[in-house]
Formats: structure tokens, C-alpha cells, sequence
């Protein structure tokens, strides 16, 4: 295989679907012609145990706000569902006081939607697998073992805080 077809095939490709979302492309060369196929892999997914959603309805009907953390954790969470994330970045994204949004958090825990771990001042909150999962089912025994950090403005290091500065953008929750 010649260097040209090495780049080629170790570049990531994308396309967009018809409701806008980006896809990777799988991109095969055929060794004997050097013929390229590209076919479009699945775009990213959360799957759903059909039973155990049940659960999540209800809290959606019963705890609306347990149930936003949840929809928000999941969204953040990574390829193994987790997320690390301190409760001041909590406190400035939903805008609720430390004590409101742990007693909805509580109400994750006890209703095993989540688990929490602690890692220094942060939480990391591992989804239940058994609910909602990324990779498949038969990857569920990989579920914490690690973590998307989440950090607000005030946890980054100070020279961070000055580049952003520098570039004039807008922190969330700053005046």
C-alpha cells in the first residue's frame, strides 16, 4: 500500500444525514484494486432497556427536576456512562442552590438510576447501565471505569482562565 493510501485510510471522514446530524464515515480500500468503499456508520446513540424505562417515565412524571439532572448526566455521560462533575458546576448550570439539587440527586441514587463516586471535591455519577447505555449491552461490566470531566469556568487552572479571558468569551453564570 502506498503512503498516499496510509493517509487516506487513517483520516476520519464525516458526512451529514438528512436531519442535519454528523456521521463518520467507514472508509475500506480494496487491497487487489485500490478501489475505495465508504458507507456511513450509525450516528451516536443512547439505547434504552424497554422495561427499565418505565422507571424513567414515571420519575419524569413525579421528580420533573430529578428527572432534568438525569436527562443532563446523560447527556454529558461518556462512551462507559459516566460523567465527573462538581456540584458548583451543578449549582451554575441549573441555577438551584447545592441543597435542591442534592436532594434530587439522592432521588437518582435511591431510585438506582445512577451511583456516585466520590474523586476529591467531585462526584463522578455512573448511569446505570441497565437503564441507558451507549456501546450495547455486552459492554455493561465497563460502566465505571471512566469518567467525562465536567469543569465550570472557576475550577480551570489560572492560566486557562486567562487565555479565555483574553479571548473575550462569555463564561456561563458570569455578569
Amino acid at each position: 500500500m502506498t503512503d498516499e493510501l496510509n493517509i487516506k485510510s487513517n483520516t476520519k471522514y464525516t458526512t451529514t444525514r438528512e436531519d442535519g446530524q454528523e456521521c463518520l464515515v467507514d472508509l475500506k480500500v480494496n487491497e487487489e484494486t485500490s478501489e475505495y468503499t465508504a458507507s456511513q456508520k450509525s450516528a451516536l446513540f443512547y439505547a434504552f432497556n424497554r422495561e427499565n424505562y418505565k422507571n424513567k417515565v414515571l420519575l419524569a412524571r413525579e421528580e420533573p427536576l430529578a428527572n432534568s439532572i438525569l436527562e443532563f448526566l446523560i447527556s454529558e455521560m461518556d462512551n462507559t456512562n459516566a460523567i465527573c462533575i462538581s456540584m458548583a458546576t451543578l449549582e451554575k448550570l441549573f441555577k438551584l442552590s447545592r441543597q435542591t439539587l442534592s436532594k434530587h440527586i439522592k432521588t437518582l441514587e435511591k431510585r438506582n438510576f445512577i451511583e456516585i463516586f466520590k474523586n476529591g471535591n467531585m462526584n463522578v455519577y455512573a448511569i446505570n447501565a441497565f437503564f441507558v447505555w451507549t456501546q450495547g449491552d455486552k459492554n455493561l461490566w465497563k460502566a465505571k471505569f471512566k469518567a467525562t470531566m465536567y469543569l465550570n469556568f472557576d475550577e480551570q487552572s489560572s492560566q486557562i482562565k486567562k487565555i479565555f479571558k483574553r479571548n473575550n468569551n462569555k463564561v456561563i453564570g458570569e455578569k
